[in-house]
């Protein structure tokens, strides 16, 4: 006998469509088999299941068996053609579920597209994006691999609906009421059987019971924010006046939110990205930035809110600037969708790119060509508004093709001040445009990360270099040191790992920051050079600096360790600033003034720049700063030490000369 099991994995959800569906598929299952009276075994449906650090974060039905003594007969495999008998040991499989009418469904080329209202969507690459990213998240959680096949099933359509589109043509896609062996020969399509010189059999993983159990112990495992990302999360939760007013205001003016690092600007983007796209609203909206650290750190928080990944409602993404261009240079033709950029060439390649996407957008498309880039199926552009993090960092290109596509009134822009990398000089978002086409909020000057200490120091410190930085303490957030060691070693380690654990945050908390000199490229990748030296220490670390490592986020227990040049919008519980001396002197090797800074004392503003720069990785922290230095003597190692001295009550100079 095959037991049919149905579960339905997220609380509260048990009259969804998706669980609807799954009790009609499970009586189906269940009248169906009892012709195969000599088998035995499984069959597990699950519903609503939520999957964190992947693409697609929501997975609508998981079908899946472990079953004996059950043969098939006749039945067309992919790598053997027609075999006479086949047996059904185990299998895995997808089901992304489409409830459309027959009208909102069309059939182009090898994919379906469906229709909400005016939106169209590739169903059947969402259906795969779902596979894969439960393929990586099995791999990832419980170290397995097996091999998950994918189904469309449109319980809207009937068979005539579906054979008629793809006109005879085999696919994944199932209709309503399809059967057991329907499903098996969409399958099939996709997994190579096996012969084990007696039997044909299909076994896409071994130990079907035992690895049902790690799956369901897996998806209904109680997943709750801790440390940094519950504060961030309860904070972007909370209901805000200020929030409410924001986003009742935007859509009819330019946007313009200011602040210094720490003062809540991203978190204020947060924010209204969520109200903006809550059941009240139903916007989608899209959060650029340039740094791959920050995309992975805020899509973690995303991840744990009920909003959908799905790209056919209400939804928040993110991207980083580089990769929603590319996207969009591939959508017009300006780049070829299957070139890459190399390692070494990426940057040089993406302005050339960047610059031709220009001129097409901006000099040469009309509206209509423009809505019709739209109206593509899944189109990379079409978002309702567009919320920009570290604005300050964008070009005239990346800005000007924006405006282009979105207009001035789709626009968020969060600009910080005196904060800026990317380019050599700061981009002003105002230029060119009417002040009553302007909506800036009050500038955010109130420390919102943090502590008091640390934002004395950070102030000091700006004061040592001639910079006017001027943050307010936040006296709601007390305390906050600053250590200084010649060199990072596992007993300080060790001490931070207890500093968060007494605050009640997560190996997550801690951030290590690095310079260039510590990172290598082999074959073109780059990683952290004392990595294993890390993990024969004892010491867990998610490895930013591989690119590798950046389609997903680290887990609770690593800490994160990123180029200090990644570091831009992160913060941590402890921060260690590791050979901080190192990245002052890369900083001034590498200082490119703008032309209107030029002139006399040169060394002086490039010195005053590099501060300025070092700025962002000391505005990281909220309790705990390490610093450790490679030459306790260099002009920035004299400047710490004199810093100190003079606050000597919550500074630490932990180097014996």
């Amino acid at each position: 006998m095959i037991r049919i099991h149905c579960t339905n994995i997220l609380p509260d959800t048990s009259n969804t469509a998706e669980s609807r569906a799954a009790i009609s598929l499970c009586e189906q299952l269940q009248s169906e088999l009892k012709q195969y009276q000599h088998a035995k075994g499984d069959i597990y449906i699950l519903t609503n299941i939520r999957i964190f650090g992947q693409k697609r974060n929501d997975i609508d039905l998981l079908m899946m068996g472990s079953i004996e003594n059950l043969h098939f007969k006749e039945v067309m495999t992919k790598n053997y053609g027609k075999v006479n008998d086949l047996e059904i040991r185990s299998f895995i499989s997808n089901i992304e579920l489409k409830s459309h009418s027959s009208n909102k469904v069309s059939h182009e080329g090898t994919d379906y597209i469906v229709k909400y209202g005016n939106i169209r969507h590739n169903a059947s690459v969402q259906c795969s994006e779902a596979k894969f990213s439960l393929i990586n998240h099995l791999n990832d959680q419980l170290g397995v691999t097996p091999f998950v096949t994918d189904i469309l099933w449109f319980n809207g359509l009937t068979k005539k609906d579906i054979d008629a589109m793809r006109s005879g043509i085999y696919d994944n896609a199932l209709h309503s009421g399809f059967s057991f062996k329907d499903f098996v020969k969409a399958i099939l399509l996709q997994i190579s059987v096996r012969n084990d010189g007696v039997q044909y059999y299909l076994d896409a993983f071994p130990n079907g019971n035992n690895f049902y159990k790690k799956m369901i112990d897996l998806f209904t495992a109680k997943r709750e924010p801790k440390g940094l990302t519950k504060n961030k999360f309860e904070i972007i939760s909370q209901s805000s006046t200020e929030i409410d007013r924001l986003a009742q205001e935007v859509g009819n003016k330019l946007t313009i939110v200011t602040g210094r690092a720490g003062t809540g600007k991203t978190i204020q983007l947060l924010q209204l990205a969520f109200r903006l796209a809550s059941e009240e609203n139903n916007k989608r909206c899209l959060i650029l930035t340039y740094n791959n650290a920050l995309v992975s750190d805020i899509q973690r928080l995303i991840d744990y809110t009920p909003m959908p990944s799905k790209i056919d409602g209400r939804t928040v993404a993110i991207k980083t600037i580089e990769a929603f261009f590319q996207m969009l240079m591939r959508e017009t033709g300006i780049l070829d969708k299957k070139l890459v950029p190399s390692q070494k060439t990426y940057i040089e390649e993406y302005n050339k790119y960047l610059k031709h996407l220009h001129e097409y957008v901006v000099e040469l498309c009309s509206e209509y060509d423009l809505q019709s880039l739209k109206d593509l199926p899944d189109s990379p552009i079409d978002w309702d508004f567009i919320l920009i993090d570290e604005a300050q960092d964008f070009s005239d290109y990346e800005k000007e093709i924006l405006f282009k596509v979105y207009g001035l009134k789709r626009m968020i822009v969060a600009d910080g001040i005196d904060q800026f990398m990317r380019n050599k000089d700061r981009q002003a978002w105002d230029r060119g445009i009417h002040k009553d086409m302007i909506r800036r909020p009050k500038e955010m000057n109130l420390e919102r990360r943090q502590k008091a200490n640390l934002v004395t120091f950070v102030n000091a410190y700006a004061e040592k270099a001639g910079i006017d930085w001027s943050v307010r303490p936040n006296h709601d957030l007390p305390g906050g040191e600053i250590k200084i060691y010649k060199g990072y070693n596992t007993n300080i380690h060790s001490q931070l790992i207890d500093c968060c654990r007494e605050a009640g945050c997560e190996n997550y908390d801690i951030l290590i920051l690095v310079p260039r000199t510590m990172v290598e490229y082999v074959n073109g990748n780059a990683h952290f050079i004392n990595a294993d030296k890390y993990q024969n220490a004892g010491i867990k670390i998610y490895d930013g600096t591989n690119s590798i490592n950046r389609t997903s986020y680290p887990t609770k227990d690593e800490c994160r360790l990123f180029q200090y040049h990644s570091c831009r919008g992160l913060e941590g519980w402890c921060v260690v600033c590791d050979r901080f001396d190192e990245l002052i002197k890369d900083q001034l090797d590498n200082c490119q003034l703008s032309e209107n800074t030029l002139g006399f004392d040169e060394d002086l503003k490039k010195w005053r720049s590099t501060m300025l720069w070092s700025l962002m990785p000391l505005t990281r922290p909220v309790d705990t700063l390490i610093i450790t230095l490679s030459d306790p003597h260099s002009k920035i190692g004299k400047t710490l030490k004199e810093l100190s001295e003079i606050y000597c009550d919550f500074m630490e100079w932990n180097i014996n000369e």
